[in-house]
């Protein structure tokens, strides 16, 4: 009887096992997060898993062209971009990401290929004056497991409830229907917004605009942590890849925006922000190219284009690239002063309780 007994438990342990093996095995072979491989013909998949996934993309796409940042770069479409660039691009955005994170995923595009001809990258001003290591500690657990090298961990990914039921199920039915296979476009993956743009949005909860009596300027504490973030963020990489354009813009948040900034005093530190950073990059290499697009106040100042304060819907993304590919809006050595000082001139003397009219 206990011999009996010995050999159900074994063949039990010998089917959790197989289970288990099974299980893993068809993650590594269609590998949804493309930890290990590229996509395989015949399968769909589903990008949505930023995070997760982007990585992958990173190491194991074919591309030459990288379109990243922050919620600010989730907008663009790549076909977009291809078109007028000439390029075959992959959209890697990290929302809510500091500038280490994306700087640390443009490490890996450069390791993994040797022919990336432009890199588009939005800067947006609330990371600019930051500490240089800083990473976002308030989205939940980081998939670290999925950027290191270390096979032991991939466990987290292979027994990875989410993963099973959420992609590698999905996968296995639309195979069994005989649907086609392919993978989300960089055109759709991590698009927003589209339909909740509106003035009543980007001025939710705000009643009036009250100047403050003082605009405070940069500390000198804030000056060395913005020169070190940009350096080691920004500019390194640029210049350690002299082949690549670097396609650098500060994102046109509305007015709203603005006028916050200047009720809290803080307008004059993000204009000085904004040119100190800007002086730093054209300083140190040829291929960074500046571009911002606060002076289109057609669009800055029509809220109808704000899902909030600072995220603009995917009509001004496709502006965005236009204006970048016929050079509108780029900041040279030659034309920075004039752009600052027409740029203070708008915010700073703008009356913002017109934007309630």
């Amino acid at each position: 009887m206990r011999m009996k007994a010995k050999t159900w438990l074994r063949a039990f342990l010998i089917l959790i096992l197989a289970f288990l093996v099974m299980i893993g095995g068809f993650v590594v072979y269609l590998d949804p997060f493309f930890h290990y491989h590229a996509p395989l013909g015949g399968w769909y998949y589903e990008l949505g898993e930023q995070r997760s996934q982007n990585d992958g993309i990173t190491r194991h796409f074919s591309y030459d062209a990288v379109i990243t940042g922050t919620s600010m770069s989730e907008n663009f479409k790549a076909s977009e971009f291809d078109a007028l660039f000439g390029t075959r691009s992959v959209k890697l955005p990290y929302p809510g990401a500091t500038f280490k994170e994306i700087n640390d995923n443009l490490k890996a595009a450069f390791e993994t290929h040797d022919s990336i001809r432009y890199v588009l990258r939005p800067l947006d001003y609330s990371h600019l004056a930051e500490d240089k290591d800083a990473m976002r500690q308030d989205m939940g657990e980081y998939p670290t497991y999925l950027y290191d090298r270390n096979l032991l961990n991939d466990v987290k990914y292979l027994y990875n409830r989410d993963v099973v039921f959420y992609y590698l199920l999905p996968m296995l039915e639309k195979r069994l229907k005989g649907e086609a296979g392919g993978i989300t476009s960089f055109d759709d993956y991590a698009s927003s917004y589209g339909d909740t743009c509106s003035k009543e949005k980007a001025l939710e909860g705000i009643t009036s605009f009250e100047a403050a009596d003082e605009q405070m300027p940069l500390s000198e504490d804030e000056i060395e942590e913005l020169k070190a973030n940009l350096e080691q963020n920004v500019i390194s990489l640029a210049r350690e890849h002299p082949e690549t354009t670097f396609l650098y813009f500060f994102p046109p948040y509305s007015a709203v925006w603005w006028g916050s900034l200047k009720q809290e005093g803080t307008l004059q530190k993000q204009i000085q922000a904004e040119q100190l950073a800007t002086e730093m990059m054209l300083e140190e290499t040829d291929n960074i190219q500046v571009y911002s697009f606060n002076a289109h106040t057609e669009i800055v100042f029509n809220l109808d284009h704000y899902k909030d304060s600072g995220h603009y819907g995917p009509e001004v993304n496709s502006m965005i690239l236009n204006w970048i590919a016929e050079g509108d809006g780029r900041i040279t050595e030659e034309n920075q002063k004039e752009y600052f000082e027409k740029e203070t001139e708008i915010y700073l003397n703008y009356d913002y309780n017109q934007l309630f009219r």
